[in-house]
This record gives C-alpha cells, sequence and structure tokens, in this order.
C-alpha cells in the first residue's frame, strides 16, 4: 500500500506536480471594438483614394478603344459610299446634314434609329468640357442636322453647314445617350474633308472654321489655343484632334 501511494506521487505512471502547474486555461485571441474600426478606417481610407483611380483609368481606356473603333467604322462606310459616289473630293458638301446623309451614308451604316436633330435635341443636351451648355455650334443648333444611332452603341451627328462647301462636321457620342454627353469625355467632334478626301479630326486643315484650323496639328496649340482647345476652360472641341494626334491615347496631361 505504501508502495503504491509512493509511485502515484512520484510519478508511477501518473502526472507529476510540474506538469499539472503547466496546463495553462485557454485565453481568446481578438481585436477590441476600437482596433477593429481603426483599421476599417484605414481600409475606407485607401480605397478613397485608390478606387476613383482606377475607374479613371478604366474609362479612359474604353474612351480610347470606343473612340478608335467609331472613327475607324466610320472611315469604312466613306470607302463603301465612294464606290457608288465617287472620292470624297467629288461629294456636294453644300447640301443640308439630312440629305448629305440621305445621299452618301443612309445605305452603309449598320443603324438601329434615325432622328433629325430638332428632334434629337428635345431630349439630348450636349455640354462643353468647360460645363457650360452647347449652344454656338452647328451639332448644337442646326435644326437639319441628323443624327443616327449606329448597332455598335454609338450616334453619329451630320451637320448642316450654311454658305459651306468644303468639309461636313461629324460629332461622335460613344455611347449614345449615356452621360455624361460631354464634349471631350463622350462626345468627339470630326469632320468630312473635301480636300483630304476622308474623315479627319476637325479642324485638320480646311476642316473646320476660319481662324481654327491647323495646316499639321501643334498639340500644344490643340490644348491651349483658344475657345476650341482642348481644356476645361474651353469647348473641347479639338480633344479629337488631341487624341488622335497621341495615337489613339489618352495622356496624363488630358483634361479628364
Amino acid at each position: 500500500m505504501q508502495k503504491s501511494i509512493i509511485a502515484r506521487i512520484s510519478g508511477g505512471g501518473q502526472r507529476s506536480l510540474s506538469s499539472w502547474q503547466d496546463i495553462k486555461p485557454n485565453k481568446k485571441i481578438g481585436f477590441t471594438l476600437a482596433e477593429v474600426l481603426i483599421t476599417l478606417g484605414i481600409i475606407g481610407i485607401v480605397a478613397a483614394m485608390t478606387l476613383p483611380v482606377l475607374i479613371g483609368k478604366y474609362q479612359k481606356k474604353q474612351t480610347e478603344v470606343q473612340l478608335q473603333k467609331s472613327f475607324t467604322e466610320l472611315s469604312q462606310l466613306l470607302k463603301l459610299s465612294e464606290v457608288d459616289n465617287g472620292s470624297v473630293e467629288y461629294w456636294d458638301f453644300t447640301l443640308s446634314g439630312d440629305n448629305f446623309y440621305s445621299k452618301y451614308l443612309k445605305q452603309y451604316l449598320k443603324k438601329v434609329r434615325e432622328i433629325p436633330n430638332k428632334d434629337f435635341k428635345k431630349y439630348m443636351v450636349y455640354t462643353n468640357l468647360n460645363g457650360q451648355k452647347c449652344t454656338g455650334e452647328v451639332w448644337c443648333t442646326q435644326g437639319d442636322s441628323f443624327y443616327s444611332y449606329l448597332a455598335s452603341g454609338s450616334v453619329i451627328g451630320i451637320m448642316t453647314h450654311p454658305g459651306q462647301d468644303k468639309y461636313k462636321a461629324v460629332s461622335i457620342d460613344i455611347n449614345g445617350d449615356k452621360k455624361p454627353n460631354q464634349l471631350g469625355r463622350d462626345v468627339f467632334i470630326f469632320a468630312v474633308s473635301k480636300t483630304l478626301k476622308g474623315l479627319v479630326p476637325y479642324g485638320l486643315q480646311d476642316a473646320g472654321i476660319v481662324g481654327g484650323v491647323f495646316k499639321d496639328f501643334d498639340r500644344n496649340k490643340i490644348k491651349t489655343g483658344g475657345d476650341y482647345s482642348c481644356n476645361k476652360n474651353n469647348k473641347g472641341i479639338w480633344c479629337s484632334a488631341l487624341i488622335y494626334t497621341d495615337g489613339w491615347q489618352i495622356k496624363d496631361d488630358y483634361p479628364w
């Protein structure tokens, strides 16, 4: 009996006193409410700083792709029309926008809807890059200009230019009726040029108003050269020229 008691106390197959002392109660590991709130706050700040940048980059890339696609689509359409109507240089640029559209473009477009400017402007309001409502240019005022919704999702407008016979201004809204409907963001101005025999950014050589044209595009003038220039203090009519000049890219200094 004595040996049995000694064996149990001395560790004969049983836990020793020191091993019992090593056993500690479970301790739960976690964060306090204050720590959780601080962490969430940091995550929110980082997201607020980075998310707009990521969204902006995505929007710019989408704009680059869609604008070049629309330009290519319309340029190819002009080539098809030339097969039936002869070279662009011999087309009648004195026609009103709706008549020019009907004669040279209508049958070659993959369209879903057509609408004259006087009806289009009842629900569509374009703004200039500076945020002001577009009121003075032909793509905002001429009732016999003409618009067509294309199957690709864009909307093109063919303008009337009273007393002018060298070009037709063409607006391209790359995402249709979706906002922002603003020059330099989703609305861009080009021209079908008689002299250059095709589609070019508005303002190249004689494809633009007097005093608002370039022999060759000057990037600095495109950005700073007055009322039509591509900056947030002006109308943004030359923004198509800026993206075109930059190889269909929206560079870091673009007024996004």
